[in-house]
């Protein structure tokens, strides 16, 4: 695993105890004020940070999760992050968990210059081996 994955694996975990622990003020704190969630369900539908920020307090609750395949890289000035996750939600009385792919895109902040979410899309996986295979069959570089 390269430094810059490392790095960005403990924001990313940093992140979200914070949402599990329901911790407005250190979720802010790695968030950027103009930030937008995108969730990848049929229709799409995206919440901005305060949004979101009340959503977590007692409607949207996170009550568990755990990283697996994580990939980070440097894109100009910023980071793009992605992984698969395995979350136990609670939206309401609805239960959403399951496996999910979250991609989030990291910016350095103008005053401070420590690294923001700037971007996140979370969306539910499904497993299709069929179309694993067929897309990986077409890398040049194997």
């Amino acid at each position: 695993m390269s430094d810059i994955e490392q790095n960005f694996e403990v924001l990313e975990n940093r992140l979200m105890r914070a949402w599990v622990h329901r911790d407005a003020r250190d979720f802010k704190s790695m968030v950027s004020s103009d930030c937008i969630f995108m969730f990848g369900i049929k229709p799409p539908v995206l919440l901005d940070r305060a949004s979101f920020v009340a959503g977590m307090a007692d409607e949207f609750l996170c009550e568990s999760f755990r990283f697996q395949e994580v990939t980070a890289r440097k894109y100009g000035n910023n980071v793009w992050f992605s992984a698969h996750v395995e979350l136990e939600l609670r939206l309401g009385r609805q239960v959403w968990s399951g496996n999910f792919l979250v991609t989030d895109l990291w910016r350095r902040g103008t005053v401070r210059r420590k690294w923001l979410l700037a971007e996140r899309s979370l969306s539910p996986v499904e497993k299709r081996t069929e179309l694993f295979d067929a897309i990986r069959a077409m890398q040049l570089w194997r």
